[in-house]
């Protein structure tokens, strides 16, 4: 196990306003990989100085190109200022080139992360790190199944979290425009070759205040122990609060490769990469199957003695949510269970998965009948009298597909606090003192000031009570991975503990 030079209580008690970082070089990083990455050094090359440059697109093919990868660029913080702002204030599309976006170098990458950081700031309380509402610009072109629709059909079918009133005044007031220009929400969409802006006012979900431990810091490689309900990359209503825009910004680590994902709710051990060729060592093995992995966890129930082996097939229960099922005919999967310990309630559990499919270990529990203790979406009656055990449902897949959208929009709204004829807003907090923690230096009054509600904004119009920091969290932590030469491993949650009970 290779381990940060501050041990890990020390981490721990690290000050979450303290910006230095407890990092330390290692030089002890095993021989086979060393030897690995010297191979690949011979006759790989290095892309990192071509990425630095983004690339607008001012041909026609450059345009073609997709949005996820337009999106990607920007997460990684690739995409320069005033590319983004252009986008905004305009753009002139002439025979299939953008004239106003032109290639630009961006001379100084760091003032480049720096205004992507300075987007907004972030602050604590009652255990919940929460990022201040800012205006944000989301850069996408038209798909292929957009063609042909109007505007407003788009945006109501693509994004339902905002309503039809919210999305037609918000092209009205000309934060979606194409083109850089501004348009009706008849406006019909022509193709590809539409670039589309959407400047809003972004609110993100809060997650746990628990500080990221560095487990180990070496040329190649960082590796953290993730809280549960941080992704480990922006998605969805996560961008600040993301692990990679984290680590980037509270501890100076940039341009991270990601080796693999876990769950939001899922905490524990994350690699990542720091340049292409160590990046390829461990990449490789994960997808050869040479890596070991050990994951915890607390079900319900006696979990059996001695190994359970689980090779049960899994599919999507619908190909428009990503919520997986037992089912003939899926995606093959396997998993080997052992129990570590029972407390009469529950049982703690160690987990060797072999293949690494979405959700595995949660739907092979689901289906042995010792679903996950607090898992929200995988012990729930929703799958059924006894919760799928055994791939029993005792509904059909249409209706099982319903049931978890309905029980996904409760979750979804189940925050909303319910209308009283008061004038609060999502965005104005009342500030307590005594579990207020400032992330840079400002008062009360500043505070409340940055939560002034927007009144063209949907979520400010709502009000929102905060979940508690138990409710971000499922008992499943990756506890250690190891491959050829490496090995990298957390310490257990306190849910794992012998002598744990739930309060």
């Amino acid at each position: 196990m290779m381990s940060n030079s501050k041990d890990a209580a020390a981490v721990e008690t690290e000050s979450i306003q303290d910006k230095a970082m407890s990092h330390r070089s290692e030089n002890e990083t095993s021989c086979s990989v060393n030897q690995l990455i010297d191979m690949k050094k011979e006759d790989t090359t290095d892309l990192t100085d071509m990425i630095k440059t983004p690339i607008m697109p001012d041909t026609p093919e450059a345009v073609s190109t997709s949005s996820k990868r337009l999106n990607r660029m920007r997460r990684r913080g690739r995409l320069h200022k005033r590319q983004i702002e252009s986008a905004a204030e305009g753009v002139d599309l002439k025979d299939g080139e953008v004239n106003n976006l032109k290639r630009q170098k961006v001379d100084n990458e760091e003032d480049n992360l720096q205004y992507h950081h300075a987007e907004t700031d972030w602050y604590i309380e009652n255990g919940l790190r929460k990022v201040y509402p800012y205006q944000y610009t989301y850069l996408c072109y038209c798909k292929g199944r957009w063609k042909g629709k109007t505007i407003l059909d788009v945006l109501n079918s693509e994004f339902m979290s905002s309503s039809l009133e919210f999305h037609t005044r918000q092209i009205e007031n000309g934060g979606v425009k194409v083109n850089g220009k501004s348009i009706r929400p008849d406006y019909t969409l022509k193709g590809k070759n539409e670039l589309i802006s959407n400047l809003v006012h972004r609110h993100e979900l809060p997650v746990t205040s628990q500080p990221i431990q560095i487990i180990a810091n070496t040329d190649d490689y960082l590796a953290v122990n993730k809280p549960s309900s941080v992704p480990v990359h922006p998605c969805g209503r996560y961008r600040h609060n993301s692990l990679t825009f984290m680590l980037s910004r509270d501890h100076g680590f940039h341009n991270l490769r990601t080796l693999y994902r876990l769950d939001r709710l899922t905490s524990g051990l994350i690699i990542f990469g720091k340049n292409s060729t160590s990046t390829n060592v461990i990449m490789d093995q994960i997808k050869s199957r040479q890596v070991s992995k050990t994951y915890l966890c607390r079900v319900e129930g006696s979990f059996p003695e001695g190994k359970v082996e689980c090779k049960e097939p899994l599919d999507k229960v619908h190909p428009k949510i990503g919520t997986w099922r037992v089912r003939d005919g899926g995606k093959q999967s396997h998993t080997i269970f052992e129990r570590v310990n029972c407390n009469g309630t529950s049982s703690v559990v160690r987990c060797y998965p072999q293949t690494g499919r979405t959700h595995q270990i949660r739907v092979h529990l689901q289906f042995l009948g010792h679903p996950i203790l607090n898992d929200p979406l995988y012990n729930d009656d929703v799958w059924g009298p006894s919760k799928g055990k055994g791939g029993h449902y005792g509904k059909t897949d249409e209706e099982l597909y319903h049931d978890l959208l309905e029980l996904h929009s409760t979750k979804i709204f189940e925050d909303l606090v319910p209308d009283t004829g008061s004038e609060s807003s999502s965005c104005v907090t009342k500030p307590k003192h005594h579990d207020l923690i400032f992330n840079s230096k400002q008062d009360s009054e500043t505070h409340l000031l940055r939560l002034t509600p927007d009144p063209n904004c949907d979520f400010c119009l709502k009000k929102y009570q905060d979940p508690t920091p138990d409710k971000l969290t499922i008992y499943l932590h990756a506890l250690s991975y190891k491959g050829d030469g490496w090995e990298f491993s957390t310490e257990e949650p306190d849910w794992a503990k012998e002598n744990w009970s739930l309060q």
